[in-house]
């Protein structure tokens, strides 16, 4: 039963949107940029002062990639060569700052100071600082970077509560960790992730700006206005799309039913179309798959075959959502290991399948012939 069910959804959600004949696959991975758990060595005080991680992946594993990390990841990707002799791309989908803990504090939490993610790169990491590999990436078109939000975090609700005195979130605060759970907060900002909720209207500003300002530190770190963007934990209004449009940025990744702040502090929900273009002229962008590797419920590759077979089956390209947790190891090499043997099995059984594959940046997809009336600059 199960099996029938998950092969209708796999269905359902390719019938709506434009068509091609050809076989496209791209890979959007979110969190690049963005940080969480700063190193195994906080990790472990965390626990040590009582934290109830609770084996969750992201704050187990995720971080900013190190040299390592990118350079393995490049490796394998350059490893698969579809009909074109093109190795497989990636696209990060990036946050493009973070807390400034320091100037915060110093504010005594009344202020928000943040700073570019490359500075947070260069104090995680210093002379190894692994940003001359996301240029080397991008130089090579095997790593182009869209847009994840300014912060992955609810920066406005996050200061609340730290004016408010919260002692788990000082303590996190002290190891420089936003992503932990506050008693009585709500359960649409679990560990203040959301940058896009909020509880009443005058929170609202706040975070027009931070999507235009955030859009602004993309252009100067990358030389290009970004073609997606895709709203953390899935969480945003319509109503920014007007900053969407007025920034330049085409496409909005949505969910097939996407999470809308009703501006009290509940959440409603909204069917939207893929590809479909909003009133406020932005075009709707689902992915159709999906690939992670290290979830406890991970099934392996096959899983992921299955929902590219759909896809090709109703001739829509293969958009496979994963995250950078899946990735990375600097926190622990062996989850590392893990997602990229699986990556590099999935991308074999891709080719093996499909010879004539092609992979693509969700940039290039967008751009490709068949579908010109959604014109948009391609890197």
């Amino acid at each position: 039963m199960k099996q029938i069910k998950r092969g209708l959804i796999n269905n359902i959600k390719n019938v709506r949107g434009w068509r091609t004949n050809r076989k496209i696959v791209v890979i959007e991975i979110d969190d690049y940029g963005g940080i969480r758990m700063p190193s195994k060595e906080i990790y472990n005080k965390l626990v040590a002062g009582g934290f109830q991680l609770n084996g969750d992946r992201f704050i187990t594993y995720d971080t900013l990639a190190d040299q390592q990390d990118l350079s393995a990841f490049f490796e394998v990707l350059r490893s698969v060569m579809d009909q074109q002799n093109h190795p497989a791309v990636a696209t990060p989908v990036v946050n493009v700052a973070n807390p400034d803990f320091e100037n915060i504090r110093r504010s005594g939490f009344k202020e928000y100071h943040n700073e570019v993610f490359t500075r947070t790169l260069q104090r995680y990491y210093g002379q190894n600082n692994p940003f001359i590999l996301w240029r080397q990436g991008l130089d090579e078109g095997i790593f182009v970077p869209e847009y994840h939000g300014r912060e992955h975090i609810s920066v406005q609700l996050w200061l609340n509560k730290l004016r408010e005195g919260n002692k788990d979130l000082l303590k996190a605060f002290d190891h420089g960790v936003v992503a932990v759970n506050a008693p009585g907060t709500l359960a649409s900002i679990s560990d203040f992730r959301a940058e896009f909720f909020f509880e009443n209207i005058r929170q609202v500003e706040y975070l027009h700006q931070s999507l235009r300002s955030g859009v602004k530190m993309f252009r100067d770190v990358f030389g290009y206005v970004p073609a997606l963007f895709v709203p953390g934990n899935g969480i945003f209004h319509p109503d920014f799309e007007v900053a969407l449009n007025e920034q330049g940025i085409p496409y909005l990744n949505v969910n097939h039913v996407m999470q809308i702040p009703d501006g009290r502090g509940g959440i409603k929900r909204k069917y939207c179309g893929n590809n479909t273009k909003s009133r406020h002229g932005v075009t709707y962008h689902a992915r159709n798959c999906v690939f992670e590797p290290n979830d406890k419920g991970y099934k392996g590759p096959g899983y992921t075959m299955n929902q590219i077979e759909a896809a090709f089956r109703w001739k829509k390209p293969a958009v496979i959502s994963t995250h950078r947790v899946n990735f990375v190891g600097a926190i622990q090499e062996s989850n590392r290991m893990h997602g990229l043997d699986e990556l590099k099995r999935l991308l074999r059984a891709i080719v093996k399948k499909w010879p004539e594959v092609e992979f693509m940046s969700s940039a290039q997809m967008f751009e490709t012939d068949d579908r010109r009336r959604f014109k948009t600059s391609v890197r």
